[in-house]
């Protein structure tokens, strides 16, 4: 069954960082700047695959969710391989389309990703990278962070704590709406990206 399966993913077919095919029995899940993750058929599991350029951050990942290991604000890894990881299928919204569907985004939900980062911190890990679309709102409500690849970095990030900011400064306050068109929080992440935002 591993072999038919790992015969499957192999199947899908990169020109660099774009998907240029792919069996119609994984379910595309969703890409990021590094992989692309299926979900496998008649599973709970997917597979994060890494684009070519990338393969070497597929073991650096998975050492990362081994040190992470037994922790639930992070999903269960089952396997790592050349190139990819077999992880536990997660089923929710992240906090990004909570934003653009108009989702509570509260309290609590923002101290389960607090709780998730001081545990990696405290496994010699350095958070890095967390931002909306790498925070998962799941079907029972609960909190998972994903894509902790860069969580073995040296440099200190301040994606999580200016989210933080931001949510306590401005997503709180009652006159604020609690939902936003998408083109509206592309343009803040942008304008956060060039530091043009005050935080």
């Amino acid at each position: 069954m591993r072999a038919t399966q790992e015969a499957l993913w192999k199947q899908v077919e990169f020109k660099g960082d774009k998907v240029v095919s792919y069996p119609s029995e994984l379910e595309w899940v969703g890409q990021g700047r590094s992989a692309v993750v299926f979900r496998i058929p008649q599973s709970d599991r997917v597979v994060k695959i890494f684009y070519p350029q990338f393969h070497a951050l597929a073991r650096i990942e998975a050492d990362v969710y081994r040190k992470l290991a037994n922790h639930d604000l992070f999903p269960e890894l089952f396997e790592a391989g050349d190139g990819y990881l077999v992880m536990e299928y997660i089923e929710g919204v992240t906090l990004y389309d909570c934003l653009v569907q108009g989702i509570p985004i509260t309290e609590e939900m923002i101290h389960g990703v607090d709780e998730a980062l001081d545990f990696a911190r405290r496994k010699g890990l350095n958070p890095s990278d967390t931002h909306l679309k790498n925070i998962i709102l799941t079907s029972d409500q609960n909190i998972k962070v994903i894509d902790v690849v860069r969580f073995t970095q040296e440099e200190e990030c301040p994606h999580w704590e200016d989210l933080k900011k931001a949510y306590f400064k401005y997503y709180q306050r009652s006159y604020f709406p609690k939902k936003y068109p998408k083109f509206f929080v592309e343009l803040i992440i942008r304008l956060y990206r060039r530091r043009w935002l005050p935080i």
